[in-house]
């Protein structure tokens, strides 16, 4: 093989696994930068955002991209480099280092821009250096001259905010620290350095009081070049660019849904995303600089007085996903020009030198192109790991359930059979979209009357009937949809069936259950379960995952129940969270903080005299589910129902208050599985009795789902 050939499959692989790189980040936007309980509220206000002036952000952030590569050459000058990069190499480096910023908490990714030039364009290490932290010294003062404006205006406004003073003197600090350190510390500890470790021969100490010299020297020569009104100048321009840039997004994302925020005065919001900015820079772990850069903001928008906060922190939430959606994409395409311009460049113009990576290459290529080089080894196992990574990250999002809601269906009337009723006295309620979204249905069972119980936009689901028949409880959605996978954004309702009237009973919820008729469970935050008194809305902690358990702390539970008889808790959660080597899914029983694991599948709850265990199992024959029974102290398991025919696919089982029946719902199979958006029918099954003889419930092609049953005695 020739050298060509290797040349490009290093840059073939290169490329590939930086685009697979950048694809994955935009995806962790979605899946672990933002929250389940934003979400929802986040998805809605990015698509309603307005395009033309989205346009106008994308427009000024590739004038800020040239004006900050424009200053990086210019002090890289100042100090001295003979090997100055074009602007066009510069525009790549800067683009990239944009992207890289907030990749590490304190801002550590800044590095990424040493690096670059030092390895990709041969500029001696000190000029790096120097012009990184000539640029921060310098972003100190633009940020001093914008609160100094700010706080200008408040004063010719009448009245100078608290948050402005303090936010100046912190601006005057800052300026102050940077530049003395720089030109007096510095020059005076250098010197101090070199006379009492100049007769050192430790090669470490050595190469690195060598590399602070030069770094001072660097330094000096910018500082005695007499540009410093230039610098200072094109400092405040970046500055001005970028704010303008974000109050342009801020007003993208406020003006179609919260015209209140966009009518903000400019000063306000300025200052607001000046917080968030300096929240970012403070060493805080955090991917991306996610929920520390909005706390900053809402932390200022509230010491300005502005009420919604829970509204500015979406806002501001959409702002920074936006803004990194750009900074990647635009970052990613220039990394990927980084990566594939592998030739030099020959301009009359560009006094570059060729890549120092791409030297190595292609000498390691000249020296012997009949043995594969350690380069195209690391090319091709960067290009797998980031082919790993898109591939967990597109897995990440396909379990954050759908982001839509789900066609309304149609009512199937031609199959209905003439005895659907069933010989007993009582009702079922479930959760159905058939009028639109989903609300809570309600099918006597007597006459097969069918009458819609709630009628709210947001999406409604997993009712609960309480032991009496007298109340509901349900989870009601923040949103006009959210996906029954996301735990965190409802909120718990109780209704009483008689009167209609609600009443919120829980925030950040979901999954009630009934312990008796005055007491629910709920999960709240995804990892939470409480005990609430329906009269008072006391509350108390029956379970926190990682709080003397067994649990991870935090790990999420799915469909929690109490046994208030045996005070055991029973959960669904992921296998590893509670042990179980295989699957994906496992249940345990929880007793004072130990627990067991009980089998794989889903959905555990306990039948209605709390003696006995039921859940959803997978069904060896068909690949499809089953109800199984476990006996709770031998783990004894037998099956309970299995279906055979069209619906074979079991969910959602809920024993009737008497202990005599059975309601759950039942999709056509595996493939039509997910819970909130397939057509799921519901059927009431008297226990003990054939499976066949199971009574189809609902006709309709829409998703019903989370059933309940009651039964008069």
């Amino acid at each position: 093989m020739n050298q060509s050939w290797f040349r490009s499959l290093i840059k073939l692989a290169l490329s590939i696994g930086m685009s697979f790189f950048i694809l994955a980040l935009l995806l962790q936007f979605f899946t672990s930068g933002v929250s389940d309980s934003q979400r929802p509220a986040v998805l809605p206000l990015l698509k309603s955002t307005s395009i033309s002036l989205f346009t106008a952000y994308l427009a000024l952030y590739v004038v800020s991209l040239f004006v900050r590569a424009y200053r990086y050459r210019l002090l890289i000058s100042l100090a001295g480099e003979s090997s100055l990069p074009s602007m066009r190499q510069m525009m790549l480096v800067t683009g990239i280092r944009n992207m890289v910023v907030d990749m590490l908490p304190a801002r550590i990714g800044e590095l990424g821009y040493v690096g670059l030039l030092n390895r990709g364009y041969g500029v001696k290490l000190q000029h790096c250096i120097s012009s990184l932290s000539l640029s921060v010294a310098l972003d100190f003062i633009a940020l001093f001259a914008i609160v100094v404006a700010i706080v200008v205006s408040q004063f010719l406004g009448g009245a100078v905010s608290s948050w402005a003073v303090a936010a100046l003197f912190v601006a005057i600090l800052l300026v102050c620290l940077a530049w003395a350190g720089l030109f007096f510390f510095l020059p005076w500890f250098v010197p101090f350095l070199s006379r009492r470790y100049s007769e050192s021969t430790r090669p470490t100490l050595v190469k690195g009081l060598q590399l602070l010299i030069d770094f001072n020297n660097s330094l000096q020569s910018v500082y005695r070049s007499g540009r410093a009104l230039k610098v200072i100048a094109w400092s405040i321009l970046i500055r001005l660019l970028k704010y303008s840039g974000f109050y342009l997004l801020f007003l993208a994302v406020t003006k179609a849904n919260f015209p209140e925020l966009a009518a903000l005065p400019v000063n306000q919001v300025i200052s607001a995303l000046i917080g968030g900015e300096v929240a970012a820079s403070l060493p805080i772990p955090a991917f991306m600089s996610f929920g520390v850069y909005e706390a900053g903001s809402v932390l200022v928008f509230k010491m300005l007085g502005v009420a919604e906060l829970g509204t500015v922190l979406i806002v501001m939430l959409c702002v920074h996903i936006l803004s990194q959606l750009i900074e990647y994409i635009v970052g990613g395409g220039l990394a990927t020009v980084f990566v594939w311009r592998s030739r030099k460049l020959n301009s009359t113009n560009d006094t570059s030198i060729e890549p120092r990576f791409t030297q190595a290459l292609q000498s390691n290529v000249d020296q012997s192109p009949t043995v594969r080089p350690w380069g195209i080894i690391i090319a091709l196992l960067f290009a797998l790991m980031a082919s790993v990574f898109l591939a967990y990250q597109v897995w990440s999002s396909s379990k954050l359930g759908s982001f839509k809601a789900p066609d309304s269906g149609s009512k199937i009337s031609s199959t209905k059979p003439e005895t659907n009723s069933v010989d007993v006295k009582g009702f079922v309620v479930f959760s159905s979209n058939r009028s639109g979204n989903h609300d809570i249905y309600l099918h006597e069972l007597e006459n097969s009357e069918l009458r819609r119980v709630t009628t709210h936009p947001n999406t409604e689901t997993y009712p609960r009937i309480s032991p009496d028949g007298r109340y509901l409880v349900f989870s009601r959605a923040h949103q006009v949809w959210v996906s029954q996978r996301n735990t965190v954004a409802w909120d718990v309702i109780l209704l009483e069936l008689a009167t209609g009237l609600e009443r919120k009973v829980s925030e950040n919820s979901t999954a009630p259950a009934w312990i008796n008729n005055n007491e629910i469970t709920v999960l709240r935050d995804g990892y939470i379960v409480e005990k609430i008194d329906i009269d008072s809305l006391k509350r108390s902690l029956v379970f926190e995952s990682g709080i003397d358990n067994q649990m991870p702390k935090g790990a999420k539970l799915y469909n929690p129940k109490f046994n208030p008889v045996s005070r055991q808790l029973v959960f669904t959660a992921r296998q590893s969270a509670i042990g179980r080597k295989t699957g994906h899914w496992g249940t345990a029983i929880d007793t004072n903080g130990s627990h067991k694991a009980v089998y794989n599948g889903c959905e555990l709850s306990w039948s209605a005299d709390g003696k006995r265990l039921f859940q959803v199992a997978l069904d060896g024959e068909d690949g499809t589910n089953r109800f199984i029974e476990i006996e709770p102290e031998t783990l004894q398991v037998s099956t309970l129902l299995n279906l055979s025919g069209e619906f074979t696919h079991e969910y959602w089982p809920q024993e009737s208050n008497n202990g005599g029946y059975l309601v759950f719902g039942a999709s056509r199979g595996q493939q039509f599985h997910e819970h909130d958006t397939q057509d799921y029918e519901i059927f009431l099954w008297e226990r003990g009795s054939d499976p066949s003889k199971a009574q189809r419930i609902t006709f309709h092609t829409g998703n019903d789902n989370w059933p309940d049953v009651y039964i008069e005695r």
